[in-house]
């Protein structure tokens, strides 16, 4: 039994991972060309998540999402899950804010938190923002403010 073992873990594990990812390419372009932001104008609640493959959550993405004026964070939750389902991916919410975002002067403003989700990391959002308005002036909420 220990030969067999010896034998037949170390190369089905790596044959077994390979397989998982030779088997669902079209999920992984599916995660590759999700959409990081979707961000609205005016004042806006906003949510920060992670879209993922079922089973490989480290390698999620992580995604900013607003919807036009909404009473709850969880609405926009559930649109993100509904676009994610879509493709066939899963999320998981890590918070929400309010987003102030005026085109007109280049400027996002990021702040607050969600009573339901908790509050999202700002700083997060700020990074990934910054990545699609390069030009735009983005103020962050700190974290250590309450």
């Amino acid at each position: 039994m220990d030969k067999v073992r010896k034998l037949i873990l170390p190369t089905w594990r790596p044959l077994q991972f390979a397989a998982r990812n030779f088997c669902c390419p079209n999920q992984v372009s599916s995660l590759v060309s999700f959409p990081e932001i979707s961000v609205g104008d005016g004042k806006l609640k906003y949510i920060l998540a992670k879209v993922y493959i079922h089973g490989e959550m480290s390698h999620a993405k992580t995604v900013v999402r607003t919807l036009g004026r909404v009473k709850y964070h969880l609405n926009i939750y559930d649109q993100l899950q509904k676009e994610a389902a879509a493709k066939n991916l899963c999320t998981q919410c890590l918070g929400g804010g309010t987003l102030v975002h005026d085109p007109e002067k280049h400027y996002i403003k990021i702040f607050g938190q969600s009573q339901t989700l908790g509050r999202a990391d700002h700083d997060e959002t700020k990074s990934i923002l910054f990545h699609k308005y390069p030009d735009y002036k983005i103020d962050a909420e700190s974290s250590d403010t309450d």
